[in-house]
């Protein structure tokens, strides 16, 4: 295994001291078995690391694998670290002590030790005189009464190492009237050497959205309300506290009080007062710009944006607080009323209560130091960005289709506004004031804005990752190594995660944990909040459409994948699979009887009609549009994840029910734009599926079929396709996102050279390059550029026109027993379908799976 360089940069002019950080590390396939000989060398020194594998190649050997270490890293200077393969073992730097003891889970750490208290949201930190200082985790809901945590089990240990260990509580808050109000998961990750504690607590509604006529607005019946979330911490006695509400200035104001209350209403920017925030009444809940600072019926201080670090001296020890994205998730709080300090994450200050919506969940995060030592502020506020060089990347072929250092081109430079731009992503986040706890994270969908008067309000529009926003921030930071990138992608992660998947497995398997759309297209959100379509618009911009759900086409799990790589976040790899588990569902079914039936009369009975007028129809059961290019994608994020899974060769299944070397393409009608431009995200998933292969050293039948799939329809684009705006009648809204989607045609080209003998791959690199030019020259000349959805667009189909071609050329074979296998639909092979179809639904027969199957379906309880 060949060293890697790490590179740990401090910009923000404070002192790191025994800072938590950690990085996921790409390596190439069968370079490391384990990690028992690893170590993060600081010059000659090793430092105590903990090192998880995040991916395994097939052979076993480790893809990728995440460390985590304390970095001290002095003001506006770097730290040079190295991950290295030693000859023996690396040596342990000492293992964590677990026990179990009368008083709960004992956790030693270097300052005492940390005590879970049973089945409990409670804990204690103890010192070296085994002095106590408790916390616990409190709700209250809609009438301010405390709900009792319910736990479903002890706490579990999840992570163990010489860094930290994290431990976790799942379970329900159940009201005074025995009723469950939600579900929690609460993490403690306790970093052994200095006694800091992370403390994270995921917040969930696990129920179903009602969504009357598809619609989802705020006031849903199936929302929950909550009036305060908090974490509670009792001193032992009642001192002062000293509190700094901007601790990242550079001469921080303080503030020494006994009792205080700092409360964060707004994101304190230009238009704190959005619509963006609005309950379900329509009415804007916002109640003053910004942050203030109160002792007893005193305003001690105010203004606009608060990242708040407090102190606090007491009879044994020292407890400091901090809140990261403290301003960014308002509303939130800290306050002291005699010798109890409370974190509200959901405070009680909030003008009305906190609405969960069916299946929406919120994770929230608090630092808590209870000995001091730290850099607090500094880690909460503006933490640290490891990064390795671009090269580590393409060596390992962490992303499809990566060269480092490649010299920027004119793409290059049109991405670059999404972070230079006068409307960079950054900048996006105020127009709309895209914060506040559902929203933050997400990106404001201001190419929506395109059609409205000049002067007019700009429509509320959620972005909700379409064409995998993530994934483009996560590409792009890899690159460059430019932190922005990196905030930007675990923001955006955090939110979808959170926000955008529908949590529950109560309604139709086909939203169940299912992604949902962008809110509608050139409409106000109104009380849809990220969830696409409100009652409040009388129509969507689809005609005849007014309401839906999650759908196919509308799937991106390759950022979610990456995220989890890149940071080693358990929520964005649950979501990827799920969101992989949602999408094999919604394709295959479940096989219940009822909706075989349906799928028997929308997908069997309209090829029983066409072959009755004697029509040719292909044994093709999937649709040739994105859809099912998302799908093939889900189910190749998901085999990195689960190599041994089965997910490749089930995406090998699909492809071969999909497309075919001898397709009649013209019959496809792909040059109808509106009905057949996806076909080309279609295309990008089989690339992207070869690709995999490749990676993986498999050029089986499966790999072949693919290719020559993907040459006959290469070649086919070549002579047919054109730019898309050279079609404009033909178009409901001719916009330059149409000149943007050409830069998959160009891509396509690119892929298609790497499979072609040396002759044809030259036409297909010239018929790429010409095509690029031409969307990037369009593209420079327009004011719509700088839009979201166009960034996003290149930034996610960035890749393959930097590439050698003779550097992936494969000779293709088999070609014989390929063309040979295409087969077209006849009676038998159709009515066996349909018999076996309702055989399985008559097999698996429930009563009450199919009175539940038609509730849904029928919006009962």
């Amino acid at each position: 295994m060949e060293n890697i360089a790490i590179q740990i940069r401090e910009y923000s002019g404070a002192a790191r001291t025994n800072e938590p950080v950690g990085l996921g590390i790409p390596l190439p396939q069968g370079s490391l078995q384990n990690t028992r000989n690893l170590a993060l060398m600081d010059g000659d020194k090793p430092l105590a690391v903990q090192f998880e594998p995040l991916a395994h190649w097939p052979d076993g050997s480790i893809r990728w694998v995440h460390a985590s270490a304390l970095i001290n890293v002095a003001p506006n200077s770097h730290r040079d670290l190295v991950l290295d393969y030693l000859q023996t073992p690396s040596p342990c730097a000492g293992e964590a002590s677990v026990n179990h003891a009368i008083d709960g889970l004992r956790i030693a750490t270097a300052t005492g030790s940390f005590i879970l208290q049973p089945d409990s949201l409670a804990w204690q930190v103890r010192n070296s005189n085994d002095e106590a200082v408790p916390s616990s985790i409190t709700l209250s809901d809609d009438t301010g009464a405390p709900c009792t945590a319910k736990a479903d089990t002890k706490w579990e240990i999840t992570h163990k190492g010489p860094v930290y260990v994290a431990a976790t509580l799942k379970g329900q808050w159940i009201k005074q009237t025995n009723e469950p109000l939600s579900r929690f998961v609460c993490e403690l990750r306790i970093f052994l050497e200095t006694g800091l504690v992370q403390v994270e607590l995921v917040t969930h509604n696990p129920k179903r959205a009602r969504h009357p006529g598809g619609l989802w607005d705020l006031g849903d019946p199936g929302s929950v309300h909550l009036r305060e979330l908090a974490v509670k911490t009792t001193l032992p006695s009642n001192t002062n506290a000293r509190v700094s509400p901007q601790a990242t200035d550079q001469s921080p104001s303080t503030f020494d009080l006994v009792d205080f209350n700092l409360y964060q209403d707004s994101s304190g920017g230009e238009n704190w007062q959005s619509r963006n925030h609005v309950d379900a009444n329509g009415e804007i809940t916002t109640q003053f710009c910004g942050y203030r600072l109160s002792s007893a019926d005193n305003l001690e201080h105010e203004g606009r944006r608060a990242n708040p670090l407090v102190s606090i001296k007491h009879d044994f020890g020292q407890l400091d607080l901090a809140v990261p994205h403290f301003w960014q998730n308002f509303p939130t709080s800290v306050r002291k009323e005699g010798n109890i300090v409370t974190v509200g994450l959901f405070p009680k200050d909030a003008k009305t209560t906190y609405e969960l919506q069916g299946g929406e969940r919120k994770t929230l995060r608090c630092l808590m130091s209870y000995q001091g030592g730290t850099s607090l502020s500094a880690m909460a506020y503006t933490p640290l960005t490891p990064t390795i060089a671009p090269e580590c990347y393409e060596r390992a072929e962490a992303f499809p289709w990566f060269k480092a250092n490649a010299k920027p081109g004119p793409l290059d430079q049109l991405i670059a506004e999404g972070l230079e731009g006068e409307s960079n992503f950054f900048a996006k986040r105020e127009v709309i004031d895209e914060f506040g706890w559902r929203n933050f994270g997400d990106i404001f969908a201001d190419h929506e804005t395109l059609y409205q008067a000049e002067g007019e309000e700009p429509f509320i529009s959620h972005y909700n990752n379409q064409y995998d926003a993530i994934y483009g921030f996560a590409r792009q930071f890899a690159l460059t190594g430019d932190r922005r990138w990196f905030e930007l992608m675990d923001d955006l992660a955090s939110h979808v995660a959170d926000i955008d998947i529908y949590h529950t497995e109560e309604d139709r398997a086909e939203y169940n944990n299912g992604l949902f759309w962008h809110t509608d297209h050139y409409l106000d959100a109104y009380t849809a909040t990220h969830r696409t379509f409100s009652k409040d618009n009388d129509t969507s911009s689809t005609p005849g459409q007014t309401g839906g759900g999650p759908a196919a086409e509308h799937c991106y799990t390759t950022g979610l994948l990456y995220h989890h790589l890149l940071t080693g976040n358990e929520q964005s790899k649950t979501a990827a699979l799920g969101l992989a588990g949602w999408m094999v569902a919604t394709h295959e079914g479940t096989n219940g009887l009822l909706e075989s039936l349906l799928t028997i009369k929308n997908q069997d009975i309209p090829k029983l009609k066409a072959l009755a007028k004697r029509q040719s129809v292909t044994t093709h059961r999937y649709p040739f549009t994105r859809g099912t290019g998302n799908y093939l994608t889900a189910l190749i994020d998901a085999s990195i994840l689960e190599p041994s899974g089965n997910w490749l060769s089930k995406a090998d299944t699909v492809i071969r029910a999909t497309i075919h070397p001898n397709d009649n393409i013209s019959a496809r009608n792909l040059l109808d734009i509106e009905t057949g431009w996806s076909y080309l995200i279609l295309l990008s998933s089989i690339a992207r599926f070869l690709h995999e292969k490749r990676a993986i050293n498999e050029f089986d039948d499966a790999y072949q079929h693919a290719a020559r799939s993907f040459i006959a329809y290469a070649e086919w684009m070549q002579d047919n396709e054109k730019p898309f705006l050279e079609s404009a009648p033909q178009l409901e809204f001719p916009n330059y996102t149409w000149t943007a989607q050409d830069i998959r045609k160009a891509m396509l080209m690119f892929q298609a050279a790497e499979l072609s003998p040396h002759a044809t791959a030259v036409q297909f690199l010239a018929t790429g390059n010409d095509w690029l030019l031409k969307t990037n020259q369009s593209l420079e000349r327009s004011d719509e550029l700088r839009f979201s959805r166009i960034l996003i667009i290149l930034m996610q189909n960035y890749g393959p026109h930097t590439i050698t071609p003779a550097l992936h050329e494969i000779t293709l074979q088999g070609s014989a027993s390929i063309e040979d296998n295409y087969q077209t639909l006849t009676w038998g092979a159709l009515l066996g379908r349909m018999l076996l179809r309702f055989g399985k639904g008559v097999y698996r027969l429930n009563v009450a799976r199919e009175q539940s199957w038609l509730n849904t379906r029928l919006n009962r309880k």
